[in-house]
């Protein structure tokens, strides 16, 4: 059984691991769903979190809120993501001020936005396909 018979007509858009998330969640699109959401949540909440540690100039509470919300990227098939943020954990660890790594940061940060709008569709995709079946 591929990817494409997953979730019983369900396809996963371009942007995701479809293999991956097929592997990770069999046949249980509503899991997916609340995986996506629940991530999606925190990983916004995190976001804030960082905003405030940029204010203040904490490089390594920075890294560590990334560390943090990486592996809620691989549950939503988003593997590349996670190797970007691994990228900027590692400039993070070097001895690094906010003047440093602040183009590594405006980088990272336009990744999160664009991942946040692709979850957030596909999101909405799973919810409406499981309202649907129900």
């Amino acid at each position: 059984m591929g990817y494409d018979e997953s979730f019983e007509g369900y396809e996963f858009s371009d942007s995701f691991d479809r293999q991956f998330l097929f592997d990770l969640y069999g046949d249980d699109s509503s899991a997916a769903e609340e995986i996506f959401g629940s991530s999606l949540i925190q990983i916004q909440e995190e976001l804030a979190s960082i905003m405030e540690k940029t204010a203040i100039g904490d490089v390594e509470g920075i890294r560590k809120t990334f560390h943090k919300i990486k592996p809620l990227f691989g549950y939503m098939g988003l593997l590349s993501i996670q190797d970007y943020v691994q990228e900027f954990e590692d400039r993070c660890r070097q001895p690094a001020s906010m003047e440093d790594i602040q183009i590594p940061f405006e980088n990272i940060m336009e990744i999160m936005r664009e991942a946040i709008a692709r979850v957030r569709q596909e999101h909405q995709k799973l919810r409406d396909f499981n309202n649907r079946r129900a």
